[in-house]
Formats: structure tokens, sequence, C-alpha cells
């Protein structure tokens, strides 16, 4: 497991495929907390229950939310980090500055789930970080995979 205290989100999604995808993602690169906020349509019927399945298969927690600053209030997070194209980021993804954090507390790791996914309002919750390697906008399942990786090595290194 990367560590206890990671948080993944995905945000404003109305693709079941893609909520099932992210779950197992972050499964398969050993996050455990999964959290999904404003999931519509049949992302939220069956796209939830599916990805509930892999999550708890694994004993992890899945949570829902209507939108993150509801996530923020209940959760309270040490740090929250929002994984965007390189165009709204402020810097590239801090890996070892984020271990860092993990070990001070929980890191809340938000994706927007559509295009471009999250308002300005949602950016200025937190540090908008971006994957340094990809030059154009990639899925939010492919983002998630890159992040995750890529904490996983640093972690894994250090």
């Amino acid at each position: 497991m990367i560590s206890k205290n990671l948080l993944m989100v995905l945000h404003n999604s109305h693709s079941r495929k893609a909520v099932k995808l992210f779950a197992d993602t972050c499964v398969g690169l050993s996050c455990r907390n999964v959290i999904f906020s404003k999931i519509t349509a049949s992302a939220a019927s069956i796209g939830i229950p599916d990805a509930q399945k892999s999550v708890l298969s694994v004993g992890g927690n899945l949570l829902f939310f209507t939108n993150v600053e509801d996530i923020l209030e209940a959760l309270k997070p040490h740090k929250i980090y929002l994984l965007v194209s390189r165009k709204y980021g402020e810097k590239p993804i801090p890996f070892k500055e984020i271990t860092t954090d993990l070990k001070d507390g929980k890191v809340l790791v938000v994706v927007g789930g559509t295009s471009p996914g999250l308002t300005r309002k949602e950016l200025d919750l937190g540090q908008c970080i971006f994957a340094d390697e990809v030059s154009s906008d990639i899925n939010p399942i492919a983002l998630t995979a890159l992040f995750l990786s890529g904490l996983s090595k640093v972690i894994k290194d250090s």
C-alpha cells in the first residue's frame, strides 16, 4: 500500500466506465482510499457499486460526496493537490514533497473526471500540479496511473 494517508478523488464524472477504471487503477497501484464526488447519471447508479466491489475486495475504503468542499469538511486533509493538465498546473508533481506530506497527515489528490473537470473555485482549493512527462491533455485514468506509479517509485526509493 502506498500510504494509508493518501486519499484519491475522482470529481465530476458521468461515465460509469471511468468510475470503475479509476477505482481499479487506484487499487491496482496500491491506493486503498478511493473517493468520488459529483458523480452523476449511470456513473452513480452503476459505476459506484462496481467500484465499491473492487475497493472492498482489497480491504480498501470507498467514500462518495456531492462536492469537494464536503470532502474537505469531513476528512480535514493536511494537504490538497489538484492533478490537472499542464495548462492549469502550477508545477510538476512534487513526488518527494508529497511523500513528506503523507508522513505529516492526510493528503487529498483530486482528479477531474471530465475536461477540464474542475472549476476555477475548485482549483483554488489546493495546489494545482501536472504530470511533467505529458505534453497534452490525457484522460483522468491515465493521469491517475502516472501519478500513483510515480509516487510508488519515489516511496520505494526513499
